[in-house]
């Protein structure tokens, strides 16, 4: 009973600060993109013709109109603020990464099944913040006096967004395939993992297993297909553009890693 009791806390506890760690990650990329979003949306309210009118008007008043620094301040702290965004995005999904390895260190060391369901946990937690954060960005750059290089264009895609678009899009048969490799197979080889996980010695434990290791032969098809999300988006580039990754899809990869450790675990290493 102690040892129920304990497990519990180890997997509640380890549920708990992974999904926190997830949220802040999600929550800092997705105030990168409103962020970035606002810095296009102003620089491009604002043309050129505009600004410069602006710049003239406030040195022949000797700043007494002061138009042009104030936008440019403006631009300028959210500038500062979308790479602070960016920056801890970035720093909370290496934390988690470091949650995930000590908690296959610990599986090596115990093999007990209660830290395979730690690591299924973990699966889940990254493969809904794999969904829901941005995969992939698309940004084209603009000089701008006093700021420098500043994202003038930008839009970002996470695999939810890129669904719905694809879908608008009247893409049907690219929309299934996407929603069967990167949604359904993945909520499916969950199932089975906790099935097996929480009841080994009942039959429908074996069925599982058959099952999973059929499913656990198109495992790649995830990456894949994610790929196909990427190469999609990315295409639309230009030379003036850049297509770059983000949070999401490593989110997603790690997702695809345990969910192939922990098949492995149950299929061939049954857990003490």
């Amino acid at each position: 009973m102690k040892n129920k009791i304990l497990s519990l806390i180890y997997i509640a506890t380890l549920s708990i600060v992974a999904t926190a760690i997830a949220y802040e990650s999600w929550g800092n990329a997705i105030g990168y993109s409103h962020t970035v979003n606002k810095i296009t949306d102003k620089l491009q309210m604002a043309d050129n013709f505009q600004a410069s009118g602006k710049k003239i008007l406030e040195t022949i008043t000797f700043s007494w109109y002061d138009g042009y620094t104030e936008g440019i301040n403006e631009l300028q702290a959210l500038k500062t603020k979308s790479e602070k965004y960016n920056k801890n995005s970035y720093r909370f999904t290496k934390a988690f990464v470091g949650i995930v390895l000590l908690s296959l260190l610990l599986y090596l060391i115990g093999r007990k099944r209660f830290l395979l369901v730690g690591l299924i946990s973990l699966s889940i937690i990254a493969l809904f913040t794999g969904w829901f954060a941005p995969i992939l960005e698309i940004t084209a750059y603009q000089d701008i006096p006093l700021l420098g290089n500043t994202i003038f264009q930008y839009e970002s895609k996470s695999i939810i967004t890129a669904l719905y678009k694809i879908f608008i899009q009247e893409q049907y048969a690219i929309v299934a395939i996407i929603l069967l490799f990167t949604v359904i197979t993945p909520i499916i080889k969950t199932i089975l993992l906790l099935t097996i996980s929480f009841k080994e010695t009942l039959h429908l434990s074996s069925k599982s297993i058959n099952a999973l290791t059929h499913i656990g032969k198109w495992s790649m098809l995830d990456v894949f297909v994610v790929a196909i999300i990427v190469t999609y988006f990315s295409m639309k580039s230009t030379g003036q553009t850049d297509a770059n990754l983000q949070i999401g899809i490593y989110y997603f990869s790690i997702y695809v890693i345990l969910s192939m450790i922990c098949t492995y675990i149950v299929s061939f290493k049954k857990p003490l």
